[in-house]
């Protein structure tokens, strides 16, 4: 087959079935495999494990086999043989040994790609198959070296010993083959048993569960949106039928199917979000790997340790939250975790820690990234910014320590003395702000020098229907995400200041900048006329805070995101909309243009 051709039976429409299920179970492998091979560096003697890896090539080199797909089944076919030489106990496993499987790894996932996308293993694999083909060689030659060695060292000896020696050692030989041969039966015995109960425990799972596709799920959920509007509505109309007609039976009945249909209503609701939660150790566990080959390249010793990875969350958000981790974690092994002779200088462990952990807090899930390196001095933050002009030395003096740390999620920010392959270009932590803020999240930062840094995000389970605040300004209604909102404050007049001409207050150690929906949204330059006292609903993106002003506040309900089509960006601040119970239409706040034009403003 030509490099480019197109392989007959992955475009074969009476294949399709048995070419996707193999391209799932694959890819399901190779996110295991990304796992248990770092595992397994950690823990050479973990025979379990190993078996787990080499049934892993194994069963991908089969499948592979059975589609000809031969540039894939001979990567695996050497991976397996490599594996096959450390369950016989010919090898031991080192960090070459493992390069070398991870090379071959590697491969395997481009192999995949190519697969999957242009139905053909359009991928050179020539260099690698060589590498792998080198370790099976030293693999195999090293018991031969040793042999040598002792019979160079022995042939100085008279030849008597060296016969006797010989009959010892050819003795020994033989019985160690007899025990090689006799393990080998029993671990051949107890791999059968033990795949024999796995592909039952597989073939029960498999009877349980279905795949489908994601597309379903999302024309499910966005029936389940109307319902809630549905639900919403009738709720509404119970409240005006028991004002009017309390007491009869008529009311009665009515609200007890109106609470009926509520509850199934949330029930169903909550199954059909369950139904799209993915476990975020599907993103967690590629990170071992990451961890390890930039720790490598740094010349650090880094132990990562993951708690959470059992957390669910919308797959929309696994699929976005990847990048912004990754970006953190470099920065971590780069400019975080010190190297090992500056740690033990400072008294520390020779070996740095960086903690990945994943919880859920209410309708959030918040997920934190901490290490014990050096931590983040806020002076130097401030030196850097104003020296390469992204803040004036009069703006940077009046920032509170908070606000210095934050100003490394500036666009073009580094503190990076020399650019390396790892980090130092200026684009990382801009990256995961943008990233955090486009999923409607917020990022705290935490740094002490000398101790180390903690970063949190936060972001809601799901992006279609969220709770959220109702408040009123003016006679128009809005809603205010209530996963932005961190607290409501009412606020005096003369606690409000003003810097550059633009209205801030003093909460605690920071300076919030206020945002009024009358100029903003409704385009009225008068105040309200009752401004001695006045709500402000602190909201937050990213790292950003500002303060919404606001005449009254409503409640709060869950609402179902509604799209404004070409109307979005006519009306400056607003996301969407969303229908209530009484049938009228309110607008959704964007919390992110607010922000920015305050931003913009300054």
């Amino acid at each position: 087959m030509s490099k480019s051709e197109i392989n007959p039976m992955l475009t074969d429409p009476e294949m399709k079935e048995i070419v996707d299920s193999f391209l799932i179970e694959s890819k399901e492998i190779i996110d295991s495999l990304d796992v248990d091979l770092i595992e397994l560096e950690k823990n050479p003697t973990d025979e379990n494990l190993l078996n787990k890896v080499f049934r892993s090539f194994h069963t991908i080199k089969g499948s592979s086999g059975f589609l000809n797909l031969n540039k894939l089944t001979s990567l695996t076919h050497r991976c397996e043989d490599i594996l096959n030489k450390l369950r016989k106990k010919e090898a031991s496993l080192d960090s070459m040994v493992m390069d070398s499987i991870l090379l071959g790894y590697d491969k395997m996932k481009e192999l995949l790609n190519s697969i999957e996308t242009n139905h053909n293993e359009d991928v050179e694999i020539e260099n690698v198959i060589q590498k792998l083909q080198t370790t099976i060689s030293k693999l195999g030659n090293k018991n031969k070296e040793l042999i040598q060695i002792v019979e160079t060292q022995k042939s100085k000896r008279g030849r008597k010993k060296k016969t006797e020696e010989k009959i010892l050692v050819e003795a020994k030989k033989d019985l160690a083959v007899t025990k090689v041969e006799e393990t080998s039966k029993q671990v051949q015995s107890e791999e059968q048993k033990s795949e024999t109960e796995n592909t039952n425990q597989e073939n029960k799972k498999a009877d349980n569960s279905i795949r489908v596709d994601v597309e379903k799920l999302d024309e499910l959920l966005n029936m389940v949106s109307e319902l809630v509007l549905g639900r919403n509505r009738l709720a509404q109309i119970n409240l005006e039928v028991s004002r009017e007609f309390e007491g009869t039976q008529l009311a009665r009945e009515l609200e007890d199917t109106t609470k009926l249909i509520d509850m199934m209503t949330n029930e169903l609701q909550q199954l059909v979000m369950k139904t799209r939660m993915v476990k975020i150790g599907k993103v967690f566990n590629k990170y071992p790997r990451l961890v390890r080959d930039l720790s490598k390249t740094a010349n650090k010793k880094i132990n990562l340790i993951i708690e959470g990875e059992e957390t669910e969350l919308d797959k929309t958000l696994i699929e976005e939250i990847n990048d912004p981790l990754v970006h953190i974690l470099r920065n971590s092994i780069d400019h975080g975790i010190e190297k090992e002779e500056d740690r033990i200088k400072a008294g520390k462990n020779p070996v740095g820690t960086i903690k990945l952990n994943a919880e859920h807090e209410g309708n959030n899930i918040i997920i934190t990234i901490e290490d014990d390196g050096k931590g983040i001095d806020p002076e130097v933050i401030k030196s850097k910014a104003i020296s390469k002009g992204l803040i004036s030395q009069q703006k940077a003096d009046e920032l509170s320590k908070q606000d210095l740390l934050n100003l490394i999620f500036l666009p073009g920010f580094s503190t990076a003395e020399v650019v390396t392959n790892i980090s130092g270009r200026g684009v990382g932590m801009d990256v995961v702000k943008t990233n955090v803020t486009k999923l409607r999240g917020m990022i705290n930062l935490e740094s002490t020098v000398g101790v180390g840094t903690k970063i949190q995000i936060k972001l809601p389970l799901t992006l279609a229907i969220i709770s959220g605040m109702i408040v009123k300004v003016d006679k128009e209604q809005f809603v205010i995400p209530l996963n932005s909102v961190i607290e409501v404050i009412r606020v005096h007049s003369e606690n409000v200041y003003s810097i550059n001409n633009k209205p801030v207050i003093k909460l605690r150690d920071r300076i919030i900048p206020l945002v009024s929906l009358r100029q903003v949204v409704l385009n009225q330059t008068e105040q309200s006329e009752n401004n001695i006292w006045q709500y402000v609903v602190i909201v937050g993106l990213a790292e950003r805070q500002v303060g919404i002003e606001v005449d009254e506040l409503l409640g709060q309900k869950e609402i179902v995101i509604k799209s404004l089509g070409s109307y979005i960006g006519r009306v400056p601040g607003i996301a969407g909309s969303t229908i209530m119970g009484d049938g009228t239409v309110i607008l959704i706040l964007d919390i992110n243009e607010l922000i920015n034009k305050t931003q913009h403003d300054k």
